[in-house]
């Protein structure tokens, strides 16, 4: 390990508590998260979906065998993975050694809850070696077994010969799913005859006789289609979807996004545009929609979406969200070309978004203003197509870490907020934003570590677990040179399932004096033994207002002076403030409220 991730993982150890005093985490969660699989070979591209009361459910590719396979475990809101299950994961196969060629095994899987405490895994299979990779699905039952009226080996959704990837995934509101991905049957070559398909499997584990074999066309335009997203249309007695991609078909415009609407029964609805409503018309390329249902009351059966996406249309990436009906039409009320989510003079790319639960969306995406590296920053876009106003002019940062963090994945906090969790130095990070557009005060500035260990982790995905919860898994590189599935939970109260250690007896961080503060305010530490001591004082948007550094200090009483000026010298504007104290290893907290 290089110097600085050492000391990086020293000034951040503890849990970081408005009131400097930490509190234990929830229930049985374990110190440095739950083990899901640490079996042999890689465990990695963990996804997850609520089990509706609490818990959750981690799928993952997994290679212990000879071939890349799918796994599936339970993890209860105690924390502890269901007995129930088998101790590394359910594999969702019969016998895959037998079905895999040369090719490759079972890739790339994706998950939904199926409403009874069990779900429905999709994913990429390479069982032929004439079809091309293909689309396959199973469910597994809140027992853990795998459902015996599915077949063994999985439902072939699409074995058309040609290339089907990128698959997504929505509940269809009865026990079923439907699926889409990006379809190379039209036999073009690469960047051409690629489309988008889905297709919906039932509760029974039988492909709909409604739909279509090897799926529903979408969109069959010339050129690329790509990158595929869905969400549940919302539709009562068995819902639909609303699918967005990336479109490539030509145009004036460049690349666009579009959406089209598909029933529960495979209509493609005749109200919305043959081969997709484009969302915006500006030019150049508008690139890596993501898509979440926009929660209304269905208007002629159906609900809308939100979708999110970056583009360059004045030759920088910014972020844009556009709303479309249920009707298929764009909603009069936002811009036509899209709503401006951020556009500060920079780099901002890849968004992702969840429902605000009040018709509108929380976005998160990569943000390049903080010395060109990407910081997550996040934005709440209005049910009446603007911005919030009560939060920052292109958004709010979660972390202002001078390392590259990416791999966002967000999740609502039940409370019009939103967690949301990322990769950084190869650690986990997480986040939570309040429903004002503040970031927790009980939450670190620049993010809190899921597992403080020196490994690699990567590829967070997150979901909400019940009010102010959410479970985060992902991949991590410890024990050996593979790769296991690890989660972890995060508690929007201030709770966290990081065990914050035991801190050296007599190291503390007093209230300061006076708070509320006019003019000036006393920081008062104890040292247990002689250590090196930083201060510094932080916004609530993580960024840094004022340092000291006083260096190596002995043990005992100490105090620092803040005259409620920033490192120029000049007032800050009243707020409230996060004072951080790093010492012997372990930071504390404490707020500080300025006034005028």
């Amino acid at each position: 390990m290089n110097r600085f991730r050492l000391s990086y993982v020293s000034l951040t150890i503890t849990l970081l508590f408005a009131s400097g005093t930490p509190r234990p985490a929830l229930a049985e969660w374990p110190a440095l998260g739950r083990a899901i699989s640490t079996a042999p070979g890689n465990q990695n591209r963990a996804h997850v979906a609520t089990d509706g009361a609490g818990g959750a459910l981690i799928t993952w590719q997994d290679g212990r065998g000879a071939l890349p396979t799918v796994f599936v475990q339970h993890v209860r809101a105690s924390g502890d993975v269901d007995t129930a299950w088998p101790g590394d994961g359910r594999a969702l196969l019969a016998d895959p050694a037998s079905l895999a060629t040369a090719l490759g095994g079972q890739l790339l899987p994706v998950i939904v809850a199926d409403g009874r405490g069990g779900a429905i895994v999709a994913w990429q299979d390479e069982r032929s070696d004439i079809h091309g990779p293909d689309v396959f699905a199973q469910h597994v039952l809140a027992s853990g077994a795998v459902d015996p009226a599915w077949p063994a080996n999985g439902v072939p959704l699409c074995t058309v010969v040609g290339v089907q990837d990128e698959i997504a995934i929505a509940s269809d509101g009865v026990g079923g799913a439907i699926v889409t991905w990006m379809d190379g049957r039209a036999g073009g070559g690469e960047g051409s005859g690629v489309d988008i398909f889905a297709q919906h499997v039932l509760a029974s584990g039988v492909v709909d006789p409604r739909w279509p074999a090897n799926g529903r066309a979408l969109c069959t335009a010339p050129s690329t289609q790509a990158f595929p997203k869905i969400a549940s249309d919302g539709a009562v007695g068995g819902s639909g979807a609303i699918v967005t991609w990336e479109d490539f078909r030509p145009s004036a415009t460049g690349v666009d996004i579009y959406a089209q609407h598909v029933s529960n029964a495979g209509v493609v609805d005749p109200a919305w545009p043959v081969n997709g409503r484009d969302l915006s018309a500006a030019p150049r390329s508008e690139l890596n929609p993501t898509i979440v249902p926009d929660g209304a009351a269905p208007v002629g059966g159906v609900s809308g979406a939100i979708v999110t996406w970056f583009d360059d249309r004045d030759t920088t990436n910014h972020i844009f969200a556009q709303h479309v009906l249920g009707s298929g039409a764009i909603d009069p009320a936002w811009p036509v070309n899209g709503l401006a989510v951020a556009r500060a003079p920079v780099d901002e790319i890849d968004p992702v978004l969840t429902s605000d639960g009040a018709g509108g969306a929380i976005v998160t995406w990569k943000d390049a203003r903080n010395d060109q590296n990407h910081n997550p920053y996040v934005q709440h876009v209005l049910a009446s197509g603007t911005v919030d106003p009560n939060w920052p002019v292109n958004g709010r940062a979660l972390s202002l870490s001078s390392g590259e963090q990416f791999n966002a994945s967000i999740a609502g906090d039940g409370a019009g907020g939103a967690l949301v969790a990322w990769e950084e130095d190869s650690f986990v990070f997480a986040q939570h934003v309040l429903h004002s557009g503040l970031l927790d005060p009980t939450f670190p500035v620049n993010g809190r570590f899921l597992r403080l260990l020196l490994s690699f982790q990567h590829d967070p995905d997150i979901v909400s677990s019940g009010t102010g919860n959410a479970i985060v898994a992902w991949a991590d590189q410890f024990t050996d040179p593979t790769f296991d599935i690890y989660a972890a939970l995060v508690d929007a109260g201030g709770t966290l399932s990081v065990d914050p250690g035991i801190r050296p007896a007599g190291l503390a961080f007093a209230a300061p004096s006076p708070n509320p503060a006019r003019g000036s305010v006393t920081l008062r530490f104890t040292l247990p033994r002689d250590a090196g001591v930083r201060l510094d004082i932080y916004d609530v948007g993580g960024r840094r207002v004022r340092a000291f550094a006083p260096g190596a200090l002995s043990a005992g009483e100490h105090s620092l002076a803040w005259d409620l000026r920033d490192e120029s010298g000049r007032a800050v504007s009243p707020g409230l403030y996060l004072a951080r104290l790093d010492a012997d290893g372990h930071a504390l907290t404490q707020r500080i409220a300025a006034l005028k």
